[in-house]
Order: C-alpha cells, then structure tokens, then sequence
C-alpha cells in the first residue's frame, strides 16, 4: 500500500515529462502558462469557492484512509451478498418463507414499483425460480471480493453496490429490516463522492476525497452512536442503574464463546462496562468533530476501538464492521500507526488543468448540491434524537439517504428459545408415549446445551435472528415460522430449507416426519465453577403451537390466507 502526501507548488517536478525537462525554453514557457492560468483563476470567486469548500485544503490529505475505507466495505459487502446468495431463496425466494414476487405484487398494485424501488420488478423468473435473486446476489459478491483484495473503486461500483443492496432491501420484508441495512446504504451513498469518479486508481490525485463528504461521514458516526446512547438512556432502566451488562451477553441474537466468559465477571466490571458504553456513544461523537487534527484522531480511535471490541464478544453481523468506516474519516493519512500499514512514501500534488480540471469542478458543484440535500434530510433524524419519543432504526426518505440510528434500548433479562420438533410415529399419541420427537438445529441458534456457541459474524444468520426475536412474541405474529415448519415437513436432503440448519441438525435426512412442533424453552449460562460441563442449562416453558401434519386443515388454511403454496406431502416407506 502507498503512503501520500501533498507536494507544495514548488515541487512541481514531478508534473514535468523528460522532454521539457530537456528543452529549457519549452519548460520556461510552460511554467509562464501555467502562472497564468493560475493568476486569472485567483481572481475568480468560484475558483475560491471551490478551494474553500471542495477540495481539500488543509496539509493532511486522506488517500490511505480512503483504501482502508474501501477494503473494508469490500469486506462487509462480500459477506452481505455471499449470505444473501445461500439465504435469500428459502426466506425471500419464490418457494421461500416470504416469496418476494408475491410482495411485489401487492406492491406494485397499491403504491407503485416506486414507493419500493427494487431491480428485482424487471428481471424475469422471480415467481418460478430463483436464477435473478441468485445472479444479482453472486455480482455483489464478486464486487465485494475485488474491493476487498484490490483497494480499487469509484462511483459507478459503489452505485452499482447501492442499488443492488437497495433492491434486495426493499423487497426483504422481514428478514431485511435491520438497521445496519439502511446504515449499509446511507454509508455506500456518502462514499460515492469520496471516491473517485471513474478511475480504478488507488491514488487517484485529481479526486482527492471531499472535505465536504469527510465532514458527512463524521456527521454519520456521531448520529449512530449519540442515537445509541440517547435511546439507551431514555429506554431500559437498566441503563440507568448500571446493570444491563449483567443480562447481555446471555439474552444477546447469538452470543459466541467469548460470550460465555464475559458473562461469568463480577457485577462490578458489568457496571465499568456500561460506564464505558454510555463515554463511548455520548461524550466521543462530539470529541470526532475536534477542531484539532490529534483530537479527531483520538475520537476516531475511541471509537474504532470499542467496535472492535463489540465484535470480540458477540455476532452482531456486519453492524460493528459497518460502523467502524465513518470512524475512519476522523483520521488522516497522518495518523501514526499508518506508518506501520503503508510501508512505501509517494509525494503527489492535487491539481489538474484543461478538461480534467473542467470535469472536476463540474463533480465539485454536485457534491455541493448533494451536501446541501443531505444536510436538509438530516433534519428529522436530529429532532429524532432530541424527541422525547425518539425512533431506532428508521428512514425518513425512500431511498434511505439520512436514517436514524439505535441498538439495544432494551435489554432482555431472560432468554427464550424456540425448540423445532418432528416426529415420524404414525399417531401424536405414539410420538408422546415413546418420547419420539426430534429436534431440529438450526444454525448458530442454542439448542442442544452442550453444543458450544458460534462465531459467525459478519456473516448475518437471518433465520436464527428471527428466531431469537419470535421467542419474544407469540406464533400469530410470526406466520412465517408456520411456513417453515411446512418445509421441514416436505424437505428431503436436496431441500433449500437444509441451508439454515446446523451441519447435522436435519434429524430426518432420508424423510421428513409426519408431524412437527414448537415448544418455547429458557435458556441460562451455566457457571464456570458449577462442575457442569454443558454450556447451557435449560427448563421447557410451553407448547409455542400446534401439533401439525401436511394434511392438516389448519396449515392448509394458513398457507391459503397468505398466497404460500402448500407443499407436496412426501412419499414415505
């Protein structure tokens, strides 16, 4: 990787090819040229306008914080799209548990392909197979692995990324309506005018990153995390009194080992936690916008490094990879442990002439513009922040633009467990008297209480978050599970269904079984010095539904209400 600096005007030659640095005369005329050109510019105002404003103008420039802004959105996009590419057709597919063409369908007949623009409304297929989503998916994975190994980008890849992540948002329904998938977008979108605008160069010195857009970015840290810790401080009491620690790391979507370990620290270092929480979402965003250059570096560091630190103890999916890229923008191509990562020195100077410079300045007054327009939508996620009845996670424009931000306003004290059974017995009395039921392990979900926790982020398990979040609510709000358990009673070893369970989690790999339920468990930590050797211990709550069968009028019923197709029941032996 490459270390840049500016040059000054005086160090000009490196500007100069070998033929003028031969012919004096022809040298000597350019420099008068180009001295008038330069002298005519300074009397223009727009010239200044564009100085002050669009380019930079300070001494530290940010090229190699541009790479690792780039490299690291590769990252999250390679994993976004690579878990969209094996996920999306069971959940969103045509035979999926919420068949996007359906939604669509309704879409577009009450409000227009435009109140939810999606690339997907004018690809075939969507309601016969699932070759556009699987395509769509497969480029931005590719994308996402060549930003990720290269470093290279510019406006078209990122709007080419923006829309297709924009297209598979709008019609994810359920299962894509997290809130780093709007911060995902918002993100990408800023980041189209800190790129350059068509070359694939890593330094690019006619398209330095706007100041204007470094601002926005640091604009966007400080409205994620003052969102977080202003919906924390308003929500759950337990932020109040110090004490939300001493539940998370047990009732988080999908802890992972570490998890465990952390849970097992005393009360005290539970409270230090939260203490660091609330300096770290409250007090550090004010601390990105220093008006020193070793300030913002501080800010910026705090807080890459308690996103890291989240990372280490627990999936989150992409959110805390996410929001470590605006984090980037509070430091410059000064800050002292790039030394360490960008071994070569190259000394360049930003300035371009004759049409180049005419394109520039062109880019320079839409970014403006952009400014301008973002600034204006920003408005109601700041009197969100400020309102006493402030909203987590929320667009206020259909193209996710400016969002509101927030995470864990609540926290749970206990953790609930959706437990998946089937039975292949030919009667439910006979699958209750032989205490035949099976149960099913989906992916990194808790289930079998000596099967360890998984690390699994920034790779999004959808399924096993809608999990966690439909053992907080009752089946009538989840039809979705209904469905599922429709596939598993249809499913063979060739079902798309396998793809969200556990490697061996299908206990009927040759049939399925003939009847299936759920049941809700609780969950705890076991104690490190209780001699039990289990992750978990658990305690069954009560049925969470029905008995049901494929024949069942009661399914058949549901799955008509909601336009599903019934599936076929199975020959078995």
């Amino acid at each position: 990787m490459e270390l840049t600096r500016r040059k000054s005007q005086t160090n000009k030659i490196n500007e100069n090819n070998l033929t003028a640095l031969n012919n004096p005369l022809i040298s000597n005329e350019k420099r008068k040229n180009s001295t008038d050109i330069m002298s005519t510019e300074k009397n223009n105002f727009l010239f200044y306008l564009q100085k002050l404003f669009l380019d930079q103008i300070s001494s530290n420039t940010y090229f190699h914080t541009r790479i690792l802004f780039i490299r690291l959105l590769g990252l999250i996009y390679t994993f976004s799209f690579l878990a969209a590419y094996h996920q999306a057709p069971i959940l969103i597919g045509y035979q999926g548990l919420y068949p996007s063409y359906i939604y669509m369908k309704r879409m577009k007949e009450r409000y227009g392909i435009w109140q939810s623009p999606s690339i997907f409304y004018f690809l075939p297929s969507m309601d016969t197979s699932d070759i556009s989503l699987r395509t769509i998916c497969a480029l931005g994975t590719l994308l996402g692995i060549f930003l990720l190994f290269t470093g290279r980008c510019n406006s078209i890849i990122l709007f080419i990324l923006w829309y297709f992540q924009t297209s598979l948002h709008n019609i994810g329904q359920l299962f894509y309506g997290y809130g780093w998938e709007i911060q995902i977008l918002e993100t990408t979108f800023l980041g189209m005018f800190l790129v350059p605008l068509y070359s694939l160069s890593k330094i690019d010195r006619h398209s330095p990153p706007s100041i204007l857009f470094i601002f926005l970015m640091r604009f966007l840290i400080a409205r994620i995390m003052l969102g977080a810790g202003l919906i924390k401080i308003r929500g759950d009491q337990c932020w109040r009194d110090l004490t939300c620690m001493d539940y998370h790391y047990e009732t988080q979507p999908i802890p992972n080992p570490i998890s465990y370990y952390l849970h097992q620290t005393s009360s005290t270092f539970h409270k230090f936690e939260v203490l660091i929480n609330h300096f770290t979402e409250l007090i550090v965003p004010f601390i990105c916008f220093g008006p020193w250059r070793s300030i913002r570096h501080i800010g910026g560091t705090l807080q890459i490094l308690f996103q890291i630190l989240l990372i280490i103890s627990g999936n989150l999916s992409i959110l805390n990879w996410l929001t470590i890229l605006p984090a980037l923008w509070c430091l410059d191509d000064s800050y002292l442990l790039y030394k360490y990562i960008f071994k070569r020195e190259i000394y360049t100077e930003i300035i371009s002439y004759g049409f180049r410079r005419r394109i520039k300045f062109l880019r320079s007054i839409i970014k403006l513009f952009v400014f301008s327009l973002v600034i204006y939508l920003s408005i109601d996620p700041i009197l969100n922040l400020f309102s006493r009845y402030q909203r987590m996670n929320s667009s206020f424009d259909r193209f996710h633009l400016v969002n509101t931000y927030g995470a864990f306003g609540s926290v749970g004290k206990i953790r609930n467990e959706v437990i998946i059974s089937g039975c292949n017995r030919s009667t439910i009395e006979q699958c209750n008297y032989d205490n035949a039921w099976l149960e099913y392990e989906f992916s990194c979900k808790p289930g079998k209480i000596d099967k360890s926790p998984c690390f699994t982020a920034p790779y999004h398990r959808r399924l096993t978050w809608q999990l966690w979040f439909a053992a907080m609510q009752n089946l009538q709000y989840n039809p979705w599970l209904i469905h599922l358990m429709a596939h598993l009673l249809a499913s063979d070893q060739y079902s798309p269904v396998n793809v969200v369970l556990s490697i061996g989690g299908n206990p009927f790999p040759d049939a399925p079984p003939r009847f299936i339920k759920a049941d809700l468990y609780r969950y705890k930590f076991t104690r490190m010095n209780s001699g039990n050797k289990n992750w978990w211990i658990r305690s069954n709550q009560q049925p969470y539904s029905p008995i049901f069968e494929l024949k069942s009028p009661q399914l058949k019923s549901i799955l008509r209400q909601m336009e599903w197709k019934i599936p076929k029941v199975p020959m078995r032996s």
